[in-house]
């Protein structure tokens, strides 16, 4: 297709986008079809069918996938898709002849931001994505940090209270604990046992972390209460990035933080520099919002594949 470079792929637990990318980042031609969880076989199955609409055979793959996915492209561990040792890129390099790699989705979504999206100026960049969970990347000097087993970037479980509220993951006092869309309803919820509580979230049946959203956007003030302290959270686990990493740009993108970033994002810039060291003598990174929404991992993912070619 004129003027693709090559096909992304987001592999999430319940729907598969794929779709023909522009050296740009500008999405050509998108098709989605569902994820066909727990079968690896079926999951290349689909990936093939997806693409062999899309080409005609000649545009380089890259995929991202929620899960853990090492540097050469086999998907460890995907516990939303219920995949594990499938390697993914190896096996579509065998099946269609052309260049494949498959990346974490975060890190993926990362890479896209840093090329075509809000970290497009930045040398180094920390982006946390928010969601059911929390994932993140790192791209530093232009290249995207994955670790020697393809495990960096697990920014959701930077432990930010020891001993705190229990994770998915097992531990307690991560991130993903205090900031996720699950941990934002969980926190209302119960807030909201205490009947002193004033909020138009007492009449939502189940609650979940975009009835909170809705409410605070509406000036429901308990829910942006909620918000604005989930923003902090992340502000704990960011100043810890900054301490580290010191990036130019701390991005916040996924389906939670695109809703409620009015409200979480300057919480999570005061709550960082707080706790910056020397922060009196340094400028602090900028925080902002990703601006590629829910394509970014699938540009990221063309991107870094076009890079193979």
């Amino acid at each position: 297709m004129s003027g693709a470079v090559a096909i992304g792929v987001d592999v999430g637990g319940t729907k598969l986008v794929a779709a023909t990318i522009a050296a740009d980042g500008t999405v050509l031609e998108r098709r989605r079809q569902s994820t066909p969880a727990g079968d690896g076989d079926q999951v290349l199955r689909t990936v093939l069918e997806i693409v062999e609409v899309l080409d005609d055979g000649t545009l380089p793959i890259g995929v991202g996938i929620a899960a853990i996915v090492d540097p050469e492209g086999t998907v460890r561990y995907g516990p939303n898709i219920g995949v594990r040792d499938l390697p993914l890129a190896a096996r579509l390099r065998e099946e269609t002849g052309r260049p494949a790699i498959v990346k974490n989705d975060a890190t993926a979504a990362a890479y896209g931001e840093s090329r075509v999206g809000a970290g497009r100026d930045a040398a180094s960049m920390v982006m946390l994505t928010i969601g059911t969970g929390v994932g993140g990347g790192i791209v530093l000097d232009g290249r995207v940090v994955e670790g020697r087993g393809g495990f960096a970037g697990e920014l959701g479980h930077i432990i930010v209270s020891d001993g705190g509220r229990r994770c998915p993951c097992g531990n307690r006092g991560c991130v993903e604990a205090y900031a996720s869309g699950s941990a934002i309803a969980l926190m209302a919820r119960e807030r909201l046992v205490d009947r002193e509580v004033e909020s138009s979230l007492r009449e939502v049946v189940q609650l979940d972390g975009k009835d909170v959203t809705s409410a605070a956007q509406s000036g429901d003030g308990f829910a942006r209460q909620v918000l604005v302290e989930a923003g902090g959270w992340l502000g704990v686990a960011m100043a810890s990035l900054t301490n580290i990493l010191d990036p130019d740009l701390i991005l916040l993108g996924g389906g939670a933080s695109i809703q409620a970033g009015e409200f979480m994002i300057p919480a999570a810039r005061e709550a960082m520099i707080e706790r910056l060291i020397g922060r009196k003598h340094r400028e602090p990174p900028v925080v902002a919002a990703a601006t590629l929404s829910d394509d970014a991992g699938m540009i990221g993912a063309a991107l870094l594949a076009a890079g193979q070619r």
